[in-house]
């Protein structure tokens, strides 16, 4: 080789490194990920993306370096409707660890993992959805379940600190700065979803609420000839409960199943499911209750938010109108204001008027409601 050959790939090994240095020095002081903490000023990065890549790893460095006493665990609902910074958790060091689109063994793995690295909460609060226990199919009865139980992988810090897609999150995280409208979400794992609010200013809430009700009703229309998975319902909720009693014998643990507006409810009825979503319950009522002789020192409870409540059946406005709601974004997904009221009652139950006495409520307040909701049924079964 010539010496200016040579001198050309020492020139070009040069010029990689340096570049490769400048992208790693980049994303180190901006941190787009909330990795490292180096740099926190106002304007500059403070304000973050939701994580769009690693999530589940990402959230678990987080909650290490963070040491939490109450943890967050669930799916989207979870994750939109918990703020760890607000009234009930502010200064109980609470994280939020709700990943969207994923069920309970993404949960089980994450307990597993924080409790492998010594992390021992005083509190744990789950989320559970009915949704991922309805199988289109009928379920054998004999059918043993598997549980795949993520675990963090080995290579994605090095990703995170040194790739074009980290450059990228980077220099949007710069911009997002100034952006009033664009997603955010807390170091804390909150995710309030702003790119909704945008939404329901431009298109109206309605909107928001007939393009998920749609959505939902083929979900759940497809589920209408299945079964339950009663193996897995108890395989998971066993192994998710004991997960968080790990060695953390006094740990209090709330199971809470998800406060689904009243149009998801009418759907849930509409679709022949309403005797699956009972037959749920009763399992997992089952499985607290035998949790409880495993972990005697246990504080553990589980919450039905599955109900027709004066808060579920929170009217939706109407067509063209430029009325806002208080509690729900739209059907599947509540707001932070009604997380706080789920928290105050996890702490107080209280009384309640009966799931019926609920629904009839409902049904004279909002009649539409429910044929509305058989109507996006039928047709989604065409």
């Amino acid at each position: 080789m010539d010496r200016h050959a040579l001198c050309y790939l020492r020139w070009l090994g040069a010029t990689m490194l340096a570049a490769g240095m400048a992208v790693a020095l980049l994303v180190l002081l901006i941190d787009p990920y909330g990795l490292y903490g180096w740099v926190d000023v106002a304007g500059l990065n403070r304000v973050k993306a939701p994580l769009a890549r690693y999530q589940y790893e990402i959230k678990l460095a987080r909650a290490l370096r963070l040491g939490p006493q109450v943890i967050l665990v669930g799916n989207s609902r979870m994750e939109a409707g918990f703020d760890p910074d607000g009234p009930a958790l502010r200064g109980a060091n609470a994280v939020n660890l709700g990943i969207a689109g994923t069920g309970t063994p993404t949960a089980i793995g994450q307990l597993r993992y924080l409790a492998a690295h010594g992390i021992r909460p005083r509190r744990v609060i789950a989320g559970l959805d009915v949704v991922d226990a309805l199988t289109s199919q009928p379920v054998p009865p004999a059918r043993a379940p598997v549980l795949r139980i993520p675990w963090p992988g080995r290579l994605w810090r090095l990703d995170a600190l040194l790739s074009a897609a980290s450059l990228r999150d980077a220099l949007w995280t710069v911009a997002l700065q100034r952006d009033g409208d664009g997603a955010v979400a807390t170091l804390r794992g909150f995710n309030p979803l702003r790119q909704y609010g945008s939404a329901a200013r431009l298109e109206g809430y309605a909107a928001l609420f007939r393009q998920r009700a749609q959505e939902n009703a083929r979900k759940l229309a497809a589920r209408t000839g299945g079964g339950l998975d009663v193996a897995a319902v108890r395989a998971e909720v066993r192994a998710l409960l004991d997960a968080a009693a790990r060695d953390n014998p006094a740990v209090r643990i709330d199971l809470l199943i998800y406060p689904y507006h009243a149009q998801l409810l009418a759907m849930f009825e509409a679709a022949g499911l309403w005797q699956r979503f009972e037959a749920w319950k009763a399992l997992l009522r089952e499985e607290v209750a035998a949790a409880r002789l495993r972990h005697p020192g246990a504080r553990i409870a589980l919450a039905d938010f599955g109900v027709y409540d004066r808060w579920q059946c929170e009217p939706i406005p109407a067509a063209g109108s430029d009325a806002t709601t208080k509690w729900y974004w739209e059907a599947g997904h509540f707001k932070a204001a009604l997380g706080e009221v789920l928290l105050a009652r996890l702490d107080d139950p209280g009384g309640g008027a009966s799931d019926a006495a609920g629904r009839a409520a409902c049904m004279a307040d909002q009649p539409g409601l429910f044929s509305d909701a058989a109507r996006l049924v039928a047709r989604a079964r065409d």
